[in-house]
């Protein structure tokens, strides 16, 4: 069953294509099936996301040039969604996956207790069967739940949740510029050397806890990603 956050994207999305205005809280609540304040919360959402703005006596306008950006960097998708976003199908290989205890520049990085143990896994993900991402992911595992259990293949919010016993609400996206050494290259079919886009992310519970942490590798020419902003001059 589609949120109210989705279900409002696509009120928003059919304003868009029209070039409307949104309709206003009471209506949105009555075709919804909703109440005022919930819809009224998932409007500021929506404002924060940079789908709308809204302004006191005129209404509330869209922002019609997200329709042409499947891939925003300020907001979490993953890989297979990302892919599938760009009109890909998605696939991943996973290379491989172990448990070993956790560097002294990991603990102290992430706050995490000397000798926990970390399952890490890399994968390869691809779209319509070419190599487009390499992930490097590190799970603490904290709830005692056994690593070698679980699907290295899933998710790793949901890997995160099963081992390290809390939700993500945040992260941390450090991004740079790399380029592929011999191993990197052969594992994503691509040049030695070839230039790609480095990300390092941090998963963040609502405590403050680190849930996870991983370095993508992005083949360039796959993805293009937007960042929204509002511009609010004075």
């Amino acid at each position: 069953m589609s949120t109210l956050d989705e279900r409002l994207r696509e009120v928003w999305a059919d304003a868009a294509r029209r070039g409307a205005t949104m309709p206003s809280e009471p209506a949105l609540a009555e075709s919804l099936a909703t109440s005022r304040p919930a819809v009224r919360e998932a409007l500021v959402r929506l404002e924060e996301r940079g789908y709308i703005h809204r302004r006191k006596g005129a209404g509330t306008t869209v922002n019609p040039s997200l329709l042409d950006i499947p891939a925003r960097f300020d907001r979490r998708l993953e890989a297979a969604e990302l892919i599938a976003a760009m009109g890909h199908t998605p696939t991943v290989d996973v290379l491989e996956a172990a448990t070993s205890p956790i560097t002294m520049d990991e603990a102290q990085a992430h706050a995490l207790a000397p000798g926990t143990l970390v399952l890490r896994v890399t994968k390869v993900w691809s779209a319509d069967g070419v190599p487009v991402l390499l992930a490097r992911d590190a799970v603490p595992v904290i709830t005692g739940a056994d690593p070698d259990a679980v699907d290295p293949a899933e998710p790793m919010v949901d890997l995160a949740q099963t081992l390290a016993g809390e939700r993500v609400e945040w992260e941390v996206v450090w991004p740079g510029a790399a380029a592929l050494d011999d191993a990197d290259a052969a594992a994503v079919r691509r040049p030695a050397g070839e230039p790609v886009l480095a990300l390092d992310v941090t998963g963040v519970a609502r405590s403050g806890a680190v849930c996870y942490w991983t370095s993508e590798l992005h083949v360039r020419g796959t993805f293009r990603y937007a960042m929204v902003r509002r511009a609010d001059w004075r």
